[in-house]
């Protein structure tokens, strides 16, 4: 073995065998370090650091083998949460580990099977301190089993260790009050019905630096009616991504309307707003802050805006950073929340440019075009049946109006079109009508009028099309790139 390898100092030498090292398969790693020669042998072996991540993959022989070499340093311990590839119990691994509660840096369990036996294997949890623990998951893995009534409380009532930064439970019932959590970093809880939002609100008050926050159908999410006013504003300065699923609308308007998350990067909405007023319930001006970001994003379409509806009725919308993902039954509620979209963003609307998708749709697409203004369609992506009605609409002008400029005019400013076709009698059926547009626009007219000017490039897609469709498309709108596209 090359001796200038084996000479590097010993921290090199951990960090660098260290990375060899998966969880997943810690055993046959270090098999395979050891075989390379003696003195890797006796190394591994002897290396407090390799014995650090204590795993159910392996044997109950070999877990009780790594927590002998892992001596006095910190552990990680792990309960995964595939049985495939578990080979201890889990109420025998947290026998094996418990022990050493003391040294514990991380925590993650999967928990399944009978309540009893849940709060048999969390019994070193329960009844102990773990002064070193910075990271705990507990998970609720049993699909056949509904979420256990029974609250737990951790270290025998005692608050969290202040060294946790990191806490994920997903249903999983803890009793939060005697935590007294605080100085987090990230925050994720799933399905836990107990969680109130006084206790959320409490917990971000007391974790200034709270970088991730991601909640998910956190039943016990409500609004707090009149409180919400006499609540002051708590400030995440340093939160980069937010994630807010499947809340109680007035629930989540309350946890947007207290908390600030000037330099965020990120915000994950999703939501079921069928109704004709559960939209604004959620989206109301009070969260319309989480659209402006004080730090300047480096990416470069970050001001850029997509709005996409799927057949199923599903809207998407992309914005500043902003993912919405909304359950609707209809336009009027889509049109709601990018009214409140135009209307949060204020002066800065005309600097976001807007792509629109329905192409699997049937949405009227007379209300989106009209309640974006002052965001301006830079992108139309449309099924030609909604086109025909667009084109019938009276602020709609294909062909270059009178006075371009005017705010009255829907599309002024689209650079790009796409259209999808059904039949061949759906294109002759359009050309009709753009070649009867044109002739309207330009009867009486010394000059011919053509489309806007801002128009470059009209996409026509379907699985067949008309003898010279592109040709007469092309002939009708002029200067513009008018293309086919097979689907």
């Amino acid at each position: 073995m090359n001796r200038n390898i084996n000479s590097l100092p010993t921290e090199i030498l951990d960090e660098i065998f260290f990375l060899v090292i998966d969880r997943q398969s810690a055993r046959s790693d270090r098999c395979r370090l050891i075989l390379v020669c003696r003195l890797w042998k006796e190394y591994v072996e002897g290396s407090a650091l390799l014995w650090a991540d204590i795993s159910a993959w392996d044997s109950l022989a070999y877990t009780r083998r790594a927590l002998e070499r892992s001596k006095a340093s910190v552990i990680n311990i792990h309960y995964p949460a595939r049985s495939n590839r578990r080979t201890i119990g889990l109420e025998s691994f947290m026998a094996e580990a418990g022990p050493h509660i003391a040294r514990w840096r991380s925590l993650t369990l999967s928990l399944q099977g009978s309540p009893q036996s849940c709060e048999r294997a969390l019994s070193p949890l329960i009844t102990a301190q773990a002064p070193r623990l910075e990271r705990l998951k507990l998970f609720w893995a049993d699909r056949n089993r509904s979420i256990p009534r029974s609250v737990v409380t951790l270290f025998n009532g005692a608050p969290a260790p202040s060294t946790l930064k990191y806490l994920t439970l997903q249903r999983v019932q803890l009793a939060f009050e005697p935590l007294s959590l605080s100085g987090l970093v990230a925050l994720d809880f799933t399905g836990i019905p107990i969680l109130s939002t006084p206790q959320l609100l409490e917990i971000l008050r007391n974790s200034p630096s709270l970088e991730t926050l991601d909640l998910c159908r956190n039943s016990g999410l409500l609004g707090t009616g009149s409180q919400l006013s006499a609540t002051p504003p708590i400030v995440l300065a340093k939160l980069n991504a937010l994630t807010l699923e499947w809340t109680d609308h007035e629930g989540a308007n309350c946890i947007l309307s207290t908390i600030r998350i000037p330099n965020r990067r990120r915000v994950c909405i999703r939501a079921e707003i069928s109704g004709a007023s559960a939209w604004s319930v959620l989206f109301t001006p009070t969260i319309a802050h989480i659209l402006r970001p004080t730090t300047p994003s480096p990416d470069p379409g970050f001001s850029n805006i997509k709005v996409e509806v799927e057949a199923s009725d599903i809207c998407r919308i992309q914005a500043r950073g902003m993912e919405l993902e909304l359950d609707v039954d209809g336009g009027d509620q889509i049109a709601g929340v990018l009214g409140w979209l135009a209307e949060g963003l204020g002066s800065e609307a005309a600097a976001c440019p807007v792509q629109l998708v329905l192409d699997f749709s049937d949405i009227d697409p007379i209300p989106l075009v009209s309640v974006l203004f002052p965001l301006v369609i830079k992108h139309l992506s449309i099924p030609e049946s909604s086109f025909r009605s667009l084109l019938q609409f009276p602020r709609v002008a294909i062909f270059q109006p009178s006075e371009p400029t005017s705010s009255g005019w829907l599309l002024g400013q689209l650079e790009s079109l796409s259209i999808g076709f059904g039949t061949i009698e759906s294109q002759e059926e359009l050309i009709a009508m753009l070649r009867g547009q044109y002739e309207e626009a330009t009867s009486g007219n010394e000059t011919e009028s053509r489309c806007p000017v801002s128009l470059k490039s009209v996409e026509l897609r379907g699985r067949s099309r008309a003898e010279g469709l592109v040709e007469k498309i092309r002939g009708i709108l002029g200067e513009v790139n008018v293309f086919w596209d097979s689907e």
